[in-house]
């Protein structure tokens, strides 16, 4: 196991939406918090095999970039200072939250918009969170957005809407 204490956490490489699998090589700090050391490509994954392009392959620099939040930030109201929080109580007001505007204003009044790096398996669950458990057909996804312009961009450049086998 890398680092000190740390250990290994096999998962997916959050870039795009190939779903690549990462060995996060992980080491615990002089105040016990795990930080990500090394990042390698999972051999084992089907996706790519231990291969990882430049992205993957700096996982780690991303996750130790400054700047990034170290717990979950919960404001009581719009025009209060957002408070330092313990993560599954943040957790616990947005279910709240959401229950309460759920309730008052009905299934609508909340609306998804996920993203293309989710796995199939990942749409498929948000899908049916807010289809089926909030009964919203409020859902879009960037993917279809980002591909409406790239389409066009093909169409108006190329004279078709998907790439060609060759530029």
């Amino acid at each position: 196991m890398a680092g000190t204490d740390g250990g290994q956490v096999r998962t997916v490489c959050s870039y795009c939406g190939v779903g690549c699998g990462i060995v996060l090589d992980l080491k615990r700090g002089a105040d016990g918090r795990r930080s990500v050391a090394k990042v390698s490509g999972d051999k084992a994954h089907p996706a790519n095999g231990g291969r990882l392009c430049t992205k993957g392959a700096t996982h780690a620099d991303l996750l130790a970039a400054p700047g990034r939040l170290g717990t979950a930030l919960v404001r009581t109201a719009r025009d209060e200072p957002a408070v330092p929080t313990d993560v599954d109580a943040a957790v616990t007001a947005v279910a709240r939250r959401l229950r309460a505007i759920l309730e008052e204003h009905g299934p609508d009044a909340l609306s998804f918009y996920v993203s293309g790096q989710m796995s199939l398996e990942a749409q498929y669950l948000a899908n049916k969170l807010a289809k089926g458990f909030v009964r919203t057909n409020q859902i879009e996804s960037n993917s279809r957005l980002c591909m409406a312009s790239a389409g066009t961009g093909y169409k108006l450049s190329l004279g078709a809407d998907g790439p060609p086998g060759s530029y």
